[in-house]
């Protein structure tokens, strides 16, 4: 299935002020895969995940979903085939309940309403909140937010998730749920985060990020343990494996 890949090439960015925040950039995901990126703050990743969901538009390069460019006109067909759920819950969450939240999506594209129920359903079956779809969303924990935001995406059935932070400001349980559940999702995910264990847990590949441009793209389980690598770009190998004796690292 082509329209599952996402490809990039030579991507940059600069912001109205002149700063350069992407600096040619180029990467291709395809279809199964769950793909992290991670990089210190100010690395370029937010303005990344903004250039992919044509959010912002690039000063040079393209984006392509499948064999489709990135543009204004074919926003509607791309955010159909890409999900974002945002870093806080609260941003994607505003109607009256759960399910009006979920069906948001299905309805803005005029689907039929047996298929917009049909939809709104499974998503909540599926993040394990069926039982909360009457729920007003202002009501709901820290994690049960993250499952409904996760939910109205899944509604609009994309070919690939983007989540910026899925695992922020969550308690340790909501966090091992939210980890779970991202892992038994068989859609491709690209996955922003801080989180460093959540991305060692969940991702078989990695980008780092330093600066706006990629300094390393690879299996997680080289990049992650490479402590010299990690430090240049102001990061810290995953805590489960500090101090570890097996891959040497050393905190």
């Amino acid at each position: 299935m082509s329209h599952h890949k996402l490809e990039v090439k030579d991507l940059h960015y600069n912001y109205p002020d002149g700063h350069e925040a992407v600096k040619g950039m180029s990467f291709c995901i395809h279809h199964g895969e769950s793909v992290g990126i991670i990089g210190a703050n100010g690395a370029g990743k937010s303005t990344l995940l903004m250039l992919l969901m044509g959010v912002l538009f690039p000063s040079e390069g393209e984006v392509s979903v499948g064999d489709v460019h990135v543009t204004k006109k074919t926003l509607p067909m791309i955010r159909q085939r890409l999900g974002m759920v945002f870093q806080d819950p609260d941003d994607q969450l505003f109607m009256n309940t759960v399910y009006d939240d979920v069906a948001f999506g299905p309805r803005n594209y005029k689907l039929d309403e047996n298929e917009v129920e049909k939809r709104v359903l499974q998503a909540l079956e599926l993040v394990g909140i069926l039982h909360l779809k009457d729920r007003a969303p202002f009501k709901l924990s820290g994690g049960e937010k993250r499952a409904a935001a996760i939910a109205s995406v899944l509604s609009m059935q994309p070919d690939i998730l983007v989540m910026d932070e899925p695992t922020a400001a969550l308690d340790p349980k909501s966090r091992r749920r939210v980890m779970d559940l991202l892992g038994s999702f068989k859609h491709t995910k690209i996955v922003t985060s801080h989180d460093i264990d959540m991305i060692y847990g969940m991702c078989d590949r990695t980008i780092v990020i330093k600066k706006g441009e990629i300094a390393a793209d690879g299996a997680t389980s080289e990049i992650l343990v490479n402590a010299e690598l990690m430090e240049a770009c102001g990061l810290e190998v995953p805590l489960a494996l500090q101090n570890c004796p097996v891959c040497g690292t050393q905190k």
